[in-house]
């Protein structure tokens, strides 16, 4: 069985059509059609990917991805949102309650597919990298998806904010600059330049979850790129 998707979207015929596209790329779809269906389904299914529409009857689609990063069962399922409502700055707020990526309607099926695979992702580091690193007292585990700084665990950081950290502490404290970054966390060539602007959204997140300040641990080295140094 390949792996599972949980498709949250209200409109039946979208709906039935993004399935279907994703049962023929190989993946199980499990659907719901509102936002506390999905959260329950999340809950219960465990999937490895959510994809998840904003407009929703009841919860918002930014409220239900919000929860899903609060919850312990369910922050390190990768959130996708799909969407046609592509207001100005809709993308950074998705970010910014936690999504992973975010697409808008319509989209091709090739580019849905390809983003669905660089968010499922889950091999061993590349390149050989070890599945451990130590940064001065920072403490990454690959394999667990876990950080851990000055003795304390911090396992709330999405798939792709771990990934981000731990792309820059393999570098360390060489920097790395935000195309190569995206590559690298996202396994794809970014989409546009204001695509770029998703990576200092998550180094932001990052920052904020573990009470780094902007210039402490993770900064950003002007005309290179973010790197991290133990403070």
């Amino acid at each position: 069985m390949g792996q599972k998707i949980l498709l949250i979207e209200d409109n039946a015929a979208f709906r039935k059509t993004v399935a279907r596209i994703l049962s023929e790329g190989g993946y199980e779809v499990r659907e719901s059609a509102t936002g506390k269906a999905g959260l329950i389904d999340a809950l219960e299914g465990q999937p490895d990917l959510v994809i998840l529409d904003l407009v929703l009857p009841g919860i918002k689609g930014t409220e239900v991805c919000a929860q899903l990063k609060r919850w312990p069962q369910t922050v390190a399922i990768p959130v996708l949102i799909l969407t046609g409502n592509d207001n100005d700055g809709q993308d950074i707020a998705c970010l910014d309650v936690g999504a992973d990526d975010y697409l808008t309607k319509p989209v091709k099926t090739e580019r849905l597919l390809a983003h669905c695979r660089a968010l499922l992702r889950r091999t061993a580091p590349a390149g050989g990298a070890p599945s451990r690193l130590t940064v001065g007292s920072l403490s990454l585990d690959y394999t667990r998806k876990l950080v851990v700084l000055g003795g304390k665990e911090h396992p709330e950081l999405t798939p792709k904010e771990f990934g981000l950290l731990y792309a820059l502490a393999v570098c360390s404290p060489e920097p790395i600059d935000r195309a190569t970054l995206y590559r690298e966390v996202w396994g794809m060539e970014p989409p546009s330049d204001g695509s770029l602007k998703t990576v200092d959204v998550h180094a932001r997140r990052v920052r904020l979850k573990l009470g780094w300040s902007a210039d402490e641990w993770l900064s950003f080295v002007h005309g290179r790129g973010y790197r991290v140094a133990a403070a």
